[in-house]
């Protein structure tokens, strides 16, 4: 019986039964509502077959609502609200929120600008949960998927993704204690001689380093490889590798590891560093509040 009544209600006529429903007064109701009193009169009738109920009743000059009429417009007075929001699109409070944004980022994103960004979160919604996880080969694929929600990158998203630049990152080169290096800048030629250690960040290479010196037709030795920038600054402390890091991560690092920052070569270009996001999370007040933040912990870096 309810999915017949709800497959004939006409959702036209619920401004008018709040109106009438609130005024207990057909005229009042219908300027209320912007009809004329004849189609507010008309609506009434409708409702009244809708619910098998007289819903209002004559009293004296107006109406008063029946037991049917006063239970209709308690659920209308919680029901309005809720149709508008969805209607016009919720809005995010942060004080309030518990909304959990699940980020994808390197160890360099993680030092760089996790600590600004949590402290933005934490001062305006303390409610509010940050799940960050390491980024991996399958990363965009999930942001695809929504199993997570945005993405630290330093390559632009395909285009089944939006994307957006944050930032400029240029590399130093550190030097371990144990080799000799006096100059300020490395040429490409000392760079190529020296041994390096390799932040593999997927496909067995440091894409953004490898791939130009590869356009160059160079390849750099390297000796050591592993997925963490952070660890690898500490593990070449005491030898003789050299390890190409971003400027950032480097101020932030190279004083507690004891290591020496010498200029990249020239050639080792600085690159554009992105956020990326799925198109259906565009339009979200909760996730335009978040990226908003990031935007933020980055111009404070």
């Amino acid at each position: 019986m309810r999915d017949v009544h709800l497959r004939s209600l006409d959702l036209n006529l619920i401004h008018p039964l709040h109106a009438l429903l609130e005024e207990c007064h057909v005229t009042r109701a219908a300027k209320r509502s912007f009809l004329s009193q004849s189609a507010m009169s008309r609506a009434l009738e409708r409702l009244r077959d809708m619910f098998g109920d007289p819903l209002l009743l004559r009293n004296g000059r107006g109406y008063e609502r029946t037991v049917r009429g006063e239970r209709v417009l308690r659920e209308l007075e919680s029901l309005m609200p809720r149709l508008e929001d969805m209607v016009r699109g919720e809005k995010f409070d942060p004080a309030r929120s518990q909304e959990v944004f699940r980020v994808a980022m390197s160890d360099h994103a993680s030092m760089v600008v996790l600590p600004s960004l949590l402290a933005s979160v934490r001062r305006a919604a303390t409610h509010v949960r940050l799940e960050v996880s390491a980024y991996g080969a399958e990363t965009y694929e999930d942001v695809a998927a929504g199993r997570i929600d945005t993405f630290l990158c330093a390559e632009e998203a395909p285009p089944s993704l939006e994307s957006e630049m944050l930032f400029t990152v240029d590399f130093v080169c550190l030097v371990g204690a144990a080799l000799r290096v006096r100059a300020r800048r490395l040429t490409m030629k000392q760079y190529l001689e020296f041994e390096h250690a390799q932040v593999d960040l997927g496909k067995g290479q440091q894409a953004l380093v490898d791939r130009a010196l590869s356009q160059l037709g160079a390849k750099r030795r390297v000796a050591f490889t592993l997925p963490y920038f952070v660890s690898a600054i500490f593990a070449i402390a005491q030898t003789d590798l050299i390890l190409t890091v971003p400027r950032r991560l480097a101020k932030l690092t190279s004083g507690l590891a004891g290591v020496r920052v010498v200029e990249a070569p020239r050639e080792i270009r600085s690159f554009p560093f992105f956020m990326a996001w799925h198109s259906r999370l565009a339009s979200e007040p909760a996730h335009k509040w978040f990226h908003e933040q990031l935007r933020s912990a980055v111009r404070t870096v």
